[in-house]
């Protein structure tokens, strides 16, 4: 993959788009978009897997910051996800 087409991939993936969708945004050929799946979900260390995961992730950490946020101005809704979030932490 091309450099734009990785910046791509990690744009789409933080707008939680799946493999299959974003295979179809890059324009990938439908032989090949089966193997970039695989590559995205599963072989780490592949530059997919890394950029797709980056993109996933980066949302993931600006919805909890929000989420935090929200908790402790004390919001009755984001409290409990606030607690979860330290359940799955899970630092002993």
């Amino acid at each position: 993959m091309t450099n734009d087409q990785l910046k791509q991939l990690q744009e789409y993936a933080a707008a939680l788009l799946s493999p299959d969708e974003i295979a179809i945004l890059l324009d990938l050929p439908l032989d090949e978009r089966k193997s970039f799946t695989v590559r995205c979900r599963s072989q780490q260390g592949s530059v997919e897997y890394e950029a797709f995961h980056r993109g996933r992730l980066q949302t993931k950490l600006e919805l909890r910051q929000n989420i935090i946020k929200l908790a402790k101005a004390g919001s009755p809704a984001a409290e409990p996800l606030a607690l979860r979030f330290l359940k799955e932490q899970n630092i002993d």
